[in-house]
């Protein structure tokens, strides 16, 4: 009974592991996107493992932050929400907030 314990520990632990988490790539991207990009071009450069609601943002005056939905295998412990900020439609840059 103890070594199946163990054994089942060790599988579902592996597992974890071996699951690609695109998050510290999603980061990456987002901050290497140059300030002043259109939201055009930010969207060709969408890589396929995040999906962002680019049809509703959160608009604040001239500010507009698109929420990134999904991130392919994140498991982000924090819960962050992250956001692409745009100023007069010109990428600013990336905001996380809990």
């Amino acid at each position: 009974m103890k070594h199946t314990k163990i054994f089942t520990f060790i599988f579902f632990s592996i597992i974890l592991i071996s699951c690609k988490n695109y998050y510290n790539d999603t980061l990456a991207w987002a901050n290497n996107i140059e300030s002043g990009t259109t939201i055009e071009n930010v969207q060709k450069l969408q890589p396929d493992y995040i999906e962002i609601d680019w049809e509703d943002p959160r608009t604040f005056e001239n500010e507009k932050w698109y929420f990134i939905t999904k991130i392919k295998g994140n498991y982000d412990v924090l819960g962050m929400s992250n956001y692409l900020v745009f100023i007069d439609d010109k990428y600013q840059g990336r905001e996380a907030r809990k």
